[in-house]
């Protein structure tokens, strides 16, 4: 959608060092702008870290990280990872607030939770798992650690020890869940080279997140035998690579640890629990678009297809990905109808099909097909998405903002439709709210600099006669600077 071979996905490639380590050094501002709202916060690590700091923390944080790292933005993979997320904590015991759930596009298996129940899964995790249940039980884990408090009661140890900022302490956990080698260097220079060892957690709370997201991946309706599984799997990779594994770095993986996992799950029946359809999709859509090299993926799900049992569904899916993304726009085509043939309603065939469509300007074919599907399923982010960006190739840009603009009303988060947006005012030739939108997305990113420029590039392309718009984005303005200005003070 966002790009001519992706659909409805947004990928910010900047190189995972720099921007983790741009994401350390800009972190203080962020937490200044969360202390504004806290009064007691303080420019300093707190000893008490209550859930309602703890959450105003985490959400400036990962809106920090979405202008850093190299995040996923792609509808269909965003619902099904909160969709999974979500069954995970609603059999959570303990939940303080929300949960949200993110991807970071890293093909190396690696999983992290920061404060606030946000917690984000790299690409190669779900690319690597052999099961739904697998998956799950790393989400399980994350989600445990949050529950449990294991980073809030981390960060209010390790500030009664050393005089480090907050801001400081909390870049170094995001950049060592992410990238553990440039994570420790950040730790030395935050509290010493004599804290750096448990950067992550200790020891007990490994094993207590274990413990946790094992009952959670049971109550949830997944296998718990699982877990050891996925244990067993990464140490048998692990022997063979020079490198320790991401995921064993953050997620130190002792020869007790298996074994009590391994114990533990004994203590459930063990259960078949069938991979759900969202899933064997899910993972052929991050097969093909995020673990392999682009000129490989369309040979890759061929051979794939040709293995005993490999004639599936999300086979044929990944292949009509492949094709799509090579503009090979009639090989995709009939893999694609085929399956929408059997299964019409099916999201992730309708988002590729979208794209074959558009790739052989047929617009209007596609605004056909999604007004009719928009009609059943008004509020779903995949179908919106893509019959704004339809309508915007087909030269509807105004229904493309009213669809987008209604939207925003109950997910006013989504990164691609500011995007959509932008692009559809600055159709229309409409500079003064063009600029605007283009504020609201670098505002979302926390790019408190373009977003306050933009909203002055909006405000020079109003006429002075139109004094209500320039009150209302002046007025906007200075708000956005000023919430910056408290920023750089602290």
């Amino acid at each position: 959608m966002i790009s001519n071979t992706h659909s409805a996905h947004l990928i910010f490639s900047t190189r995972l060092k720099s921007a983790c380590l741009w994401l350390l050094l800009s972190c203080f501002s962020l937490s200044a702008y969360a202390s504004s709202n806290l009064p007691d916060l303080g420019g300093t690590a707190m000893s008490t870290l209550t859930p309602e700091k703890e959450k105003v923390l985490g959400d400036v944080l990962m809106r920090q990280a979405k202008g850093s790292l190299p995040m996923v933005f792609d509808p269909l993979l965003d619902e099904y990872i909160n969709a999974l997320g979500n069954r995970l904590v609603a059999n959570a015991n303990d939940v303080r607030f929300p949960f949200r759930f993110y991807w970071v596009d890293n093909r190396n298996i690696n999983a992290f939770a920061t404060l606030g129940g946000h917690v984000a899964s790299h690409t190669g995790t779900l690319a690597i798992s052999d099961s739904e249940s697998e998956f799950a039980s790393v989400m399980a884990h994350e989600i445990a650690h949050v529950t449990q408090r294991h980073i809030a009661r981390f960060v209010e140890a390790q500030s009664q020890r050393a005089p480090l900022t907050l801001a400081g302490l909390l870049g170094a956990i995001v950049l060592a869940t992410v990238n553990p080698e440039a994570g420790m260097a950040a730790m030395i220079a935050t509290q010493g080279a004599s804290q750096q060892a448990s950067i992550n957690f200790t020891r007990s709370n490994e094993q207590e997140a274990d413990r946790v997201g094992m009952q959670i991946l049971a109550d949830a309706g997944f296998d718990p035998h699982a877990v050891p599984e996925f244990f067993r799997k990464l140490s048998e990779r692990s022997r063979f690579m020079n490198q320790q594994l991401a995921f064993l770095q953050t997620h130190p993986l002792s020869q007790a640890r298996v074994s009590d996992t391994r114990l533990r799950a004994e203590r459930f029946p063990k259960r078949f629990v069938p991979d759900s359809q969202d899933y064997t999709l899910a993972k052929a859509r991050v097969l093909a678009r995020y673990q392999h090299k682009n000129e490989d993926v369309v040979a890759i799900f061929q051979q794939r297809l040709r293995q005993p049992g490999g004639n599936t569904k999300a086979n044929q899916y990944g292949l009509a990905i492949a094709y799509l993304d090579s503009n090979n726009y009639t090989e995709a085509e009939t893999l694609i109808l085929e399956l929408l043939e059997k299964d019409e309603y099916n999201l992730y065939y309708l988002d590729v099909y979208t794209d074959v469509l558009l790739g052989q300007n047929r617009a209007t074919e596609a605004l056909e097909m999604l007004e009719h599907h928009y009609r059943i399923r008004p509020n779903n982010q995949v179908v919106t998405l893509n019959y704004a960006n339809a309508a915007i190739k087909a030269g509807g840009n105004r229904l493309a903002i009213h669809l987008l603009k209604d939207m925003l009303h109950y997910k006013e988060d989504n990164i691609l439709a500011y995007d959509l947006i932008a692009k559809a005012y600055q159709n229309l030739e409409d500079y003064a709210r063009f600029y605007e939108a283009r504020s609201d997305f670098h505002y979302q990113l926390a790019n408190y600099p373009r977003a306050i420029d933009d909203l002055q590039e909006a405000l020079n392309h109003l006429s002075s006669s139109d004094k209500l718009e320039n009150r209302r984005l002046e007025a906007k303005r200075r708000q956005m600077q000023a919430e910056f200005d408290r920023l750089r003070r602290m």
